[in-house]
């Protein structure tokens, strides 16, 4: 197995022993829209322009003002690995490992869903980004597209999507 391979089974063991549970996100929503999306999702995103892609997660339940979920970003494979002290903070930025990113804001208007994810080091430019993302609830799939950008002018799109997996009850 390559280093990588060992690296992703590495991190799936440490998030399972560990119980893994997502941070709460508190939703800007009526009711009614949270109805909507009431649910368990799952589904991917990708940039052509950053080379970056993953999987997106996440729960909604009736009644509830909050969501679960997560996004794990995976770096674009075969880019350069620069040599880093381990000791060092420059380790960490040549890392080719997926990252765990966290949603921290949610709102949902009439089927259109809109929020940002806490702001990380992108591995390409190795500068702090954040992302926006915009979205359409259309039956059980949602549908949109997302911005990252970061200091000198950085700005990258990408495309998102999931599928209602399950339909949550209260």
């Amino acid at each position: 197995m390559s280093k990588s391979g060992l690296a992703v089974v590495a991190l799936a063991v440490v998030l399972g022993a560990c119980h893994y549970q997502p941070t709460p996100v508190p939703l800007r929503a009526t009711a009614s829209d949270i109805a909507l999306l009431a649910g368990d999702w799952s589904g991917e995103y990708s940039s052509a322009q950053s080379g970056r892609s993953g999987t997106i997660n996440f729960t909604i339940r009736a009644g509830v003002d909050t969501a679960y979920g997560d996004v794990l970003m995976t770096p674009r494979r075969g880019g350069m690995i620069r040599a880093a002290d381990a000791d060092t903070p420059e380790h960490v930025k040549h890392e080719q490992l997926p990252q765990l990113l966290r949603v921290t804001f949610v709102r949902v208007i009439g089927g259109m869903v809109e929020g940002t994810l806490e702001p990380y080091t992108a591995p390409d430019c190795q500068c702090v980004v954040t992302t926006v993302f915009q979205g359409t609830l259309k039956g059980n799939s949602i549908e949109g597209q997302y911005v990252t950008s970061g200091s000198m002018g950085l700005r990258q799109d990408g495309m998102w999507s999931v599928q209602r997996t399950l339909v949550a009850l209260k």
